[in-house]
Parts: C-alpha cells; sequence; structure tokens
C-alpha cells in the first residue's frame, strides 16, 4: 500500500517518519475536533442542521486537497453501491453523536469511542469467522470495563439515555465499516472523503427534512470560528487516516496510537473545558480502554 502512494523505491525509515508524523497530525486534530464540537453544541438547537453544516465544511477541507492526490476511481458498480449504502450507517453515526456530544463530556466520550474496537472485534467473531484470541477478548473486557467504570455511578449509570445511544452511533460505525471495507484504497483519497461527509449529509438533509435556512440558521446562532474549525479538524482528520493505512500503517499499529486521544482529551479538557470531576476514575477508564485497543490489534 505505502507503494501505490509514494513510489517503489522509499526507505522504509522514511516511511515510518511519515507514518509517525501523520498519527500526530491525526491525534492533534482529533483533540482540537472533540473540543471544538463541544463548544460548538453549547449553541445548538437543531442537531441535524448543524451535523449537516459541519459535515459540509469537513466534505469543503478535503475538497481543495484533491489534487495533491493520485486520480483514480474504481470501476466496478458495486463498489459505489455498497459505499453509497455505508454512508446510510454513517449518516446515523454522525447523527446520533451529535446529541451525545451535547450531553456528554469530551473526557467521557473519548472513552466511549473506543467502544467502535470492541464492537468491530465482537462483529469480526460473529459475522467474518475471525479467530478468537485470549488477547482479543482481554482487550473488549478491558474496553467494557473502562466505559463501565467512567459510566457507573452506585446503583445508577449516569446519563443511561447518551451511553446507549453512544454505543449505538458506534454499532452502526461498524456496520458502516463492513459494508465499506478496503475500497478506501481505490479512490482518491480525498475525493473519497467529501463522499464519507457529503453523502451522509445528504441522507440526514433529507431525512430531517431540512431547508437550507435551517443550516444557516445554525451556523449563524454558533462561535464562526468553532464551527468552522469543529469541520476542518473532522475532514482532514479522517483524510489522515487513510493516509496512514495508505503508507504502510496496519490497523495493529494505527488503532492503538489514535486511541491516545482519550488521553489528550481527557487533558485538554481539563484545561480548557474545565471538566475536572472524577479525574481519577477516567485516567484509569482512559487507560483500560487504551489497553483493550492495543490488546485487540496485536
Amino acid at each position: 500500500m505505502a507503494r501505490g502512494l509514494i513510489g517503489n523505491d522509499v526507505d522504509w525509515g522514511i516511511i515510518w517518519g511519515m507514518l509517525a508524523l501523520v498519527l500526530i497530525a491525526n491525534i492533534i486534530l482529533v483533540t482540537g475536533m472533540d473540543q471544538f464540537y463541544k463548544l460548538t453544541t453549547r449553541t445548538m438547537k437543531n442537531a441535524a442542521a448543524q451535523t449537516v453544516g459541519i459535515q459540509s465544511v469537513a466534505a469543503l477541507s478535503c475538497l481543495v486537497l484533491v489534487p495533491f492526490f493520485e486520480w483514480r476511481l474504481p470501476s466496478e458498480p458495486l463498489v459505489y453501491l455498497f459505499l453509497t449504502l455505508s454512508c446510510v450507517f454513517y449518516a446515523l453515526n454522525n447523527r446520533i453523536l451529535a446529541d451525545v456530544r451535547k450531553n456528554l463530556d469530551v473526557s467521557v466520550i473519548s472513552v466511549l469511542k473506543q467502544s467502535y474496537t470492541a464492537l468491530m472485534a465482537l462483529a469480526g467473531f460473529v459475522l467474518l469467522g475471525e479467530t478468537v484470541t485470549v488477547l482479543k477478548v482481554l482487550g473488549v473486557a478491558l474496553i467494557i470495563g473502562g466505559n463501565a467504570l467512567v459510566f457507573w455511578q452506585g446503583k445508577a449509570v449516569k446519563k443511561k439515555k447518551f451511553v446507549w445511544f453512544g454505543i449505538l452511533a458506534y454499532a452502526c460505525n461498524v456496520v458502516a465499516g463492513l459494508l465499506d471495507m478496503k475500497s478506501s484504497g481505490k479512490f482518491n483519497l480525498p475525493f473519497y472523503t467529501v463522499f464519507l461527509y457529503m453523502v451522509p449529509a445528504m441522507f440526514i438533509f433529507i431525512g430531517s427534512r431540512l431547508r437550507i435556512s435551517d443550516v444557516v440558521k445554525e451556523f449563524k446562532r454558533a462561535n464562526k470560528k468553532h464551527y468552522l474549525l469543529t469541520g476542518v479538524c473532522w475532514g482532514v482528520q479522517y483524510l489522515l487516516i487513510l493516509v496512514a493505512y495508505a503508507i504502510g500503517g496496519g490497523a495493529s499499529v494505527v488503532a492503538p496510537i489514535t486511541s491516545l486521544v482519550a488521553f489528550t482529551d481527557l487533558i485538554v479538557a481539563y484545561f480548557w473545558l474545565g471538566e475536572r470531576d472524577a479525574m481519577g476514575k477516567k485516567f484509569i477508564a482512559a487507560l483500560l480502554a487504551i489497553l483493550g485497543v492495543v490488546f485487540i490489534s496485536i
């Protein structure tokens, strides 16, 4: 895969250096996106309209990068069919997470986010016939344990509804990923990213019976800087994940490193957003979730 993006005769030291830079940039952008998105939801009145607007900004931020990557499109019609079907589930994921982001702390969502890896592992066991190993089972258990620790309070679950919404959203993301497995390598990567933001945005726009004026109102209501930065960070960070895979980073490398955002979100939200309750519990939960991702990815 690395050859397809950066040539045939490349020093592997350079490749690993590039991969490290790409993944560090991804962590920075995801951390920024999570903080900016939380700030933007504070003025949110119409979650669907805001989601459509931010996804449109994300798409535009990648559209300008199309000329800098090799232009290619697949010729197989089935690729487009499965990609479009996956966008239905990406739309559900993005729309549900808008409400989750508004109601849960960034430092909590960053732990909940790792449930995607656990759900994907379970889907691999059940649907893809992947081998069940002790490490993978332990990884799933650690992620579940981390989430239980951060949400469980005595005999109650904090904001139970939004916890379940978050799990549902990441389950939708897993379905989308299974439908769209490995098709990104057949596309110009920024164009593929634009597709994954604009088509779900269109589905949300139509499904929620929005008008363009609704999207404009949400933009006017929000802090413009936070709104735009959320979209730009959201778009470019996903593109960087695709680049990381394209230059040779497998899931065993990419997933554990990007899961470190559970720590960066915790630290930044502590100082910037004032999320300072139960820090010890959140730190342990983040550590368990990251270890879980590592074990699953080995």
